[in-house]
């Protein structure tokens, strides 16, 4: 069973692509024989709660239950986005709570994130997760390196987190697999265009093939890209099985 765990739904300005429909996200599924793929849309993200709950609840019937979707929490409006966690979350068509720091500005460790992780660990549900490394070009990703979850991932030892993007470029990666290796609940994804060559096989040898994701970050990435390149990764069989898929059927309660 073949899962990826991160992809987006809907129209970004920032990820121009020729064709961000629901049937082309099932088309290329098919093709890469995906399974089931869980988005978080971006109308969720960029605050419309009421429009991408109905965008999710289309794409799920649209696909016949093939692609799941994340509730979404932003700090700023901790009441409404709360409630509609909440909402969300109750459909099965949702399965986890996505959280962007750097769109909300907001550290990791603030306490303002605390009402959603109570909520993820009421629901037993797992937290995905933007991650990445602060450069000079990318000033706003200090809002999302990995050492700055450790309060939370501490905190909250029955919620697993999910790094996407495993923490986005070197320094990230290296932070990444430090934290996954101090707190089991902590997991990764591939997504994104980080493409540092052995990426995969040292992430496998730092944490462990049980603790890492599928997630393509389509439409934003091509998803053909991160998958072949943990189907040709020098791992074995078993590790490849587990990374495509077999640890989100886990983590997500999936049914097969």
């Amino acid at each position: 069973m073949i899962v990826d765990s991160h992809i987006h739904l809907g129209l970004t300005v920032s990820a121009p692509c020729v064709d961000k429909s629901t049937g082309a996200v099932l088309a290329l599924m098919n093709h890469l024989e995906i399974d089931l793929s869980i988005s978080t849309g971006t109308a969720l993200i960029f605050g419309r709660p009421e429009a991408g709950f109905r965008v999710a609840l289309e794409a799920y019937r649209q696909s016949e239950e093939r692609i799941l979707s994340y509730a979404f929490f932003n700090p700023h409006y901790p009441e409404e986005d709360l409630s509609w966690a909440r909402r969300c979350l109750e459909h099965e068509a949702f399965v986890g709570i996505k959280i962007h720091p750097p769109i909300a500005a907001c550290y990791p460790d603030d306490e303002r994130w605390n009402p959603i992780w109570r909520l993820a660990s009421e629901l037993g549900v797992p937290i995905l997760t933007h991650s990445w490394w602060v450069s000079d070009y990318n000033p706003i990703q200090r809002y999302a390196t990995p050492d700055r979850f450790e309060h939370y991932v501490k905190t909250y030892p029955d919620v697993n987190l999910i790094l996407g993007h495993a923490g986005g470029r070197y320094e990230g990666h290296l932070a990444a697999a430090k934290l996954a290796r101090a707190y089991p609940n902590v997991y990764v994804d591939f997504s994104g265009d980080s493409y540092s060559f052995g990426l995969v096989e040292w992430f496998v040898e730092q944490i462990g093939a049980d603790r890492i994701l599928f997630g393509s970050d389509l439409t934003m990435i091509d998803g053909r890209t991160v998958m072949g390149r943990i189907l040709d990764a020098d791992i074995s069989a078993e590790a490849k099985a587990l990374i495509l898929g077999e640890n989100a059927v886990r983590l997500f309660g999936l049914s097969r």
